[in-house]
């Protein structure tokens, strides 16, 4: 698994396990800079075959 192509903002946000296709994040997430994400994903098996899907994270508005 890994992320497809996008922007770099999302990127320094996110992170995609090679192997279980988990995503979790690397830094916390702030709705006064960014209230969604959408992530490509790509999944490659061994005989070249790749499949894509969209993750949409919606970021919920606390009081900080």
């Amino acid at each position: 698994y890994s992320f497809a192509k996008m922007p770099i903002k999302a990127l320094q946000k996110f992170v995609v396990d090679a192997e279980s296709g988990s995503i979790t994040l690397q830094e916390a997430l702030d709705f006064e800079e960014t209230s969604s994400f959408s992530l490509a994903v790509e999944a490659k098996d061994g005989g070249g075959l790749v499949a894509h899907c969209r993750v949409e994270v919606e970021v919920l508005d606390v009081n900080d």
